[in-house]
């Protein structure tokens, strides 16, 4: 009987065991999205760091001027928004009200917006008056040129003697917003 008694015991323990475990691998797949983990870009794309020179692209902007690389003044700020994005939309008065205070007016701010057109509306509205804007769907030539696929990002950037490379990426504009 004390052979069985163990035998239960021992059964009894497994099975906690093999229940915890299993716990800790349903956390673990929650963690991890239908895309993998979250906090990693959906398609693993690396941002570019400072120092890093600006590939080239072009676009055109809504109101029709061309934009790239050779055309960006020192200090440019790109920004890169979505109207799917609640970040974004909370940024957005952020970005409006420091590209109003730029002094460079409109030529030293480029807003990428990124979505379907008609979604973008408001944020091409609300943008226009104060930055160059670009629509452009997900995965756009912008977006992939520049390495971007996470929402918001802005990156500030360096032109010197020829070169044009990312000083960094500027996550609160408010700080950043002091008199140059």
């Amino acid at each position: 009987m004390a052979a069985l008694t163990a035998a239960v015991v021992l059964v009894g323990m497994l099975c906690a065991v093999d229940l915890l475990l299993t716990m800790g691998v349903i956390r673990r797949l929650r963690e991890y999205g239908p895309d993998g983990p979250a906090r990693v870009p959906s398609r693993g794309m690396t941002p570019l760091r400072p120092g890093e020179e600006l590939p080239a692209f072009t676009a055109v902007a809504v109101d029709g001027a061309r934009v790239g690389r050779s055309s960006l003044p020192d200090g440019a700020l790109i920004a890169f928004l979505s109207p799917n994005c609640e970040p974004c939309r909370a940024k957005l008065p952020e970005l409006v009200a420091h590209a109003a205070a730029d002094p460079g007016g409109r030529e030293r701010t480029i807003a990428v917006v990124v979505g379907e057109p008609k979604e973008c509306e408001g944020f091409v509205r609300e943008l226009s008056p104060v930055a160059r804007v670009v629509v452009e769907p997900k995965g756009g030539p912008v977006c992939a040129a520049l390495r971007v696929d996470a929402f918001p990002t802005t990156l500030r950037i360096r032109s010197d003697r020829g070169r044009t490379e990312v000083i960094g990426p500027v996550p609160d504009l408010t700080r950043e917003a002091t008199p140059r």
